[in-house]
């Protein structure tokens, strides 16, 4: 699944002075593409959303939003996002699907499973240099127009994250269309960013302030990737 022609040692390099990098052409190009078609037409997306503040919505299903509730929802995300954490997307929970046996037969089943296999496992500590990982999460997400994800730093208490990744499987993905992975100084400042490039990794030390930048409406297309965490525990 992993690129045959991928060189670890200049982006180990750029990861351990930097705390962050994005690698390209991270698959072999024929699993990107498989992935990509299994993002944009055999999930079953719900949408996600995060705020300390009710939903207009309240306990409705999050599987069968409508446009206009869904409209309704990024409203009110929007509004909370200016005081608090907030976010809005789309995901598909790969651990627990492929933990509860749900939609069999899903590709992205066996990509959990190659995270999670020895040989994945040992790629991540060589290349990231922590002999501790053990595990890795993940879950697929979509940003249509009008999603974002604000400040964060992903650090979280009963977890031991070590790292942050994003496998990017939007094509020709322009930078006005928003969607970007922004890295932030203490002073709001952002100090690099990732435009997230077809078929390509990008991996960040855990905690770091970073946020994904709202959607345009103009975007031509969503924004897919599969991310989560390499965990100690």
């Amino acid at each position: 699944m992993i690129s045959n022609d991928l060189q670890l040692a200049p982006h180990r390099d750029r990861l351990l002075a930097r705390g962050r990098v994005q690698i390209p052409g991270f698959l072999q190009e024929a699993s990107a593409q498989r992935l990509r078609h299994c993002l944009q037409n055999e999930v079953r997306w719900e949408t996600s959303l995060r705020s300390d503040r009710p939903s207009p919505l309240g306990d409705a299903d999050l599987v069968t939003l409508d446009e206009v509730q869904r409209r309704q929802l990024q409203q009110s995300m929007y509004r909370n996002a200016r005081d608090e954490f907030a976010f809005v997307f789309d995901r598909y929970r790969m651990i627990d699907a492929r933990r509860d046996g749900l939609d069999p037969g899903l590709v992205l089943h066996v990509v959990v499973d190659f995270l999670n296999s020895p040989a994945f496992l040992e790629f991540a500590r060589e290349l990231t240099g922590d002999k501790a990982i053990r595990m890795v999460s993940a879950i697929a997400a979509r940003y249509r127009q009008g999603d974002f994800l604000n400040r964060h730093n992903d650090k979280a208490g009963d977890e031991d994250r070590a790292f942050a990744y994003v496998i990017n499987l939007s094509r020709e993905w322009q930078a006005d269309w928003g969607g970007l992975l922004e890295f932030l100084a203490d002073g709001q400042e952002v100090v690099e960013t990732f435009t997230p490039r077809w078929n390509s990794l990008s991996l960040f030390r855990v905690p770091q302030a970073h946020q994904v930048s709202l959607v345009s409406p103009w975007a031509r297309e969503d924004r897919y990737s599969i991310t989560g965490w390499f965990r100690r525990s």
